[in-house]
């Protein structure tokens, strides 16, 4: 007869039992879910920062290649028109001695243009090679600061 009262507590006692874990394992599996879900979106979301800055990065080497290249053709057309200039200069000489001063003297005004061009096209470059490297670095900052996070 003590077999007959325990079987339907032991019964009621596995149910609940049963139903608390349940309940558990359904609040578990919800809660990895969400998780998963704003894991998931978070990395959606770096994923798509990280290709705005290699836009931004492309677009600023886009720009600065096109101003290099406009004040290549800018330097090239005007030492050509120089170049006329003092080859007509040089034709109009009266002596040895003043076409070789002239001739002496577009030498020196054409390196020290040159020069001059030279620096301001580094200057330039390094302009480029900074607004174009801006983007990516901040990126790999945001990777190094994602990962210090992550390791603590």
């Amino acid at each position: 007869m003590a077999t007959a009262k325990t079987a339907p507590r032991a019964a009621k006692t596995a149910t609940e039992a049963f139903e608390t874990f349940t309940a558990t394992s359904q609040e578990t599996v919800r809660e990895n879910i969400d998780r998963g879900i704003a894991a998931f979106s978070e990395a959606s979301s770096f994923g798509k920062q990280n290709m705005e800055a290699w836009l931004a990065s492309a677009t600023a080497a886009q720009k600065g290649f096109e101003a290099l290249s406009a004040r290549a053709v800018a330097f090239q057309k005007a030492a050509l028109e120089n170049h006329v200039a003092v080859a007509k200069s040089l034709m109009t000489s009266k002596s040895v001695q003043e076409f070789t001063e002239k001739q002496n003297d577009y030498a020196k005004t054409s390196f020290e243009a040159y020069v001059a061009e030279l620096t301001t096209v580094s200057d330039l470059v390094q302009g480029v090679a900074k607004e174009t490297l801006q983007p990516i670095n901040e990126r790999v900052n945001a990777v190094g600061q994602l990962i210090q996070t992550a390791g603590r």
